[in-house]
C-alpha cells in the first residue's frame, strides 16, 4: 500500500528520467511490484492454477533492459509474514476471495469485462509464483536476495549501506526508510520518475526544511502506513503540519486528545511499534551473511519485540528446491559452540540464502512430510541428536526457526 498520498506531495522534487542514466550501476528491484503489474495480463491463469510464462517474459524483460544498459540488477523479494503486518493481510486475503467469488460469478453469467477486472483484483502472488521466477534467474545468472520479511526494508538497508547505489519500486515506504535514491513506475522502456531523499527540503507543497529524518518517518506514520492505519480525517497534509507543529508524535497525540479527538486505545502503543519496525527491522546482510537489524536495536531495549519478526522465522516452512540434493554443500557448523536454537538459524539461513528458497507455509504435518522426504533432513537430523537429541520437527513445532 505504502504512504497514501505522499508521492503526489513530493512531485515537485521528482524528476522524469530513464534508466540508461544508471548505467555501471547496482541497483535493488522491487520483484514484487513487478510480479504484481506482470500478474494482471495472466490473472485468470494464476486464480485457476494454471501455467503460465506472462509474468516471467515480463520480469525478464525488465532484467534484460537493465543489464543491456550495463546495470547490475539485484532482485529483491519479499520473505516472511511480518506480525506488524497481519491485520493488514488479513483484509487483503479477504479481499482477494470475495473478488475471486465475484469474478467466477460473472464469468458464468458471461460478464466478462467485469470478470476480467475482479480476477486482476483477486490474484496472489504466492511463494510458489515467486519460486517459478527465482529458477528462471539463476539459470540467467541474476543476483536476488529473499529477504527475511519486508523488501522495502532490505532493499532501504542494501542502499543505505551503499550496497546498491538505487532502488527500482512502486512502493512510497522507501521514503519514509530514507532510501537515497528512488525510481518509480519504470515502465518497458525503462523510463520513469526519480526521487532523491536529499531533494526533500526543496519540495514546494509540503514544506521539509525543518524536518529531521525521524519527523519525516513520524509523518509518514501518522499519515497511515502498512503497520498502523490512520486516524480518521488523517491524512498526509495534516500529519505534515501536526508533526511540523509539534515535532514528535508523543506531543501530536496528547494535543490530538486535548482537543477532542477520538484515537483508539491501542493507538499510541501501535505508533510505537510501526516506529520500532521501520527503524529496526531484521534485514539479511549479504556482506556479513548474516541477519541483522536495519539500525542496531537501543542498548536499554529490553521488551519483547517478536513484532520485528521472530529470529529468524516463526512462520513454518517448506524447502524448495529444483537442483540435485546430493550436490548441495552443507554448512560446517561446530555444535559444541552454538545453542540448539542457534544451529536451526544457522541452517535455515544457509538454506534461506545459498542453493534453497524458503517460504512461509501454514501446515506442520505438511512440512514434515515434504522435510522427511528431503535428502538434507537426515544430515540435519543425525547432527541434532549428536547435540542434545532434538529433531528438526521439534524446533519447528515450538516456532524456533
Amino acid at each position: 500500500m505504502g504512504i497514501q498520498g505522499l508521492l503526489p506531495a513530493l512531485k515537485s522534487i521528482t524528476t522524469s528520467t530513464n534508466v540508461k542514466e544508471y548505467s555501471g550501476m547496482r541497483v535493488a528491484v522491487d520483484t514484487y511490484s513487478w510480479l504484481h503489474k506482470a500478474a494482471f495480463s495472466c490473472s485468470k491463469d494464476i486464480c485457476d492454477g494454471r501455467a503460465t510464462a506472462s509474468f516471467l517474459n515480463y520480469c525478464m524483460h525488465r532484467v534484460n533492459l537493465l543489464r543491456h544498459h550495463g546495470i547490475k540488477p539485484l532482485l529483491v523479494f519479499d520473505g516472511g509474514s511480518l506480525p506488524m503486518k497481519a491485520e493488514q493481510e488479513e483484509k487483503r486475503s479477504r479481499a482477494r476471495e470475495e473478488h475471486l467469488k465475484l469474478a467466477r460469478e460473472c464469468e458464468a453469467s458471461g460478464n466478462h469485462a467485469a470478470a476480467y477486472d475482479h480476477y486482476q483484483k483477486a490474484v496472489d502472488i504466492t511463494p510458489e509464483v515467486a519460486h517459478q521466477l527465482i529458477l528462471v534467474l539463476r539459470r540467467e545468472n541474476v543476483e536476488y536476495i529473499v529477504s527475511p520479511y519486508e523488501a522495502d526494508a532490505q532493499m532501504a538497508f542494501l542502499a543505505l549501506r551503499g550496497v546498491v547505489d538505487a532502488v527500482i519500486t512502486e512502493d512510497s515506504d522507501l521514503v519514509a526508510y530514507g532510501c537515497p535514491k528512488i525510481l518509480f513506475k519504470m515502465d518497458k522502456n525503462g523510463q520513469g520518475f526519480e526521487l532523491q531523499y536529499a531533494d526533500l527540503v526543496k519540495n514546494r507543497d509540503l514544506n521539509l526544511t525543518s524536518f529531521t529524518k525521524r519527523m519525516m518517518l513520524e509523518m509518514c506514520i501518522l499519515s497511515g502506513c502498512d503497520y498502523l492505519p490512520s486516524l480518521q480525517g488523517m491524512g498526509v497534509k495534516r500529519a505534515h503540519n501536526l508533526i511540523r507543529r509539534f515535532r514528535s508524535y508523543e506531543k501530536v497525540i496528547r494535543h490530538l486528545k486535548f482537543s477532542g479527538v477520538m484515537i483508539p486505545k491501542s493507538y499510541e502503543e501501535g505508533f510505537r511499534k510501526a516506529l520500532l519496525t521501520f527503524c529496526h527491522h531484521l534485514v539479511y546482510d549479504p556482506t556479513q551473511d548474516e541477519l541483522v537489524h536495519l539500525t542496531e536495536l537501543p542498548a536499554d531495549c529490553s521488551e519483547e519485540v517478536e513484532f520485528l519478526g521472530p529470529y529468524p522465522f516463526k512462520s513454518l516452512c517448506i524447502l524448495h528446491s529444483e537442483l540435485n540434493s546430493d550436490k548441495q554443500s552443507f554448512p560446517e557448523v561446530s555444535c559444541s559452540r552454538l545453542s540448539e536454537a542457534s544451529y536451526i538459524r544457522k541452517l535455515m539461513l544457509h538454506f534461506r540464502y545459498t542453493r534453497l528458497c524458503i517460504v512461509p507455509y501454514a501446515n506442520h504435518r505438511v512440512l514434515t512430510s515434504l522435510l522427511s522426504r528431503h535428502s538434507l533432513y537426515a544430515k540435519i537430523e543425525s547432527q541434532l541428536q549428536n547435540k542434545k537429541n532434538k529433531s528438526v520437527s521439534t524446533y519447528l513445532r515450538r516456532g524456533m526457526c
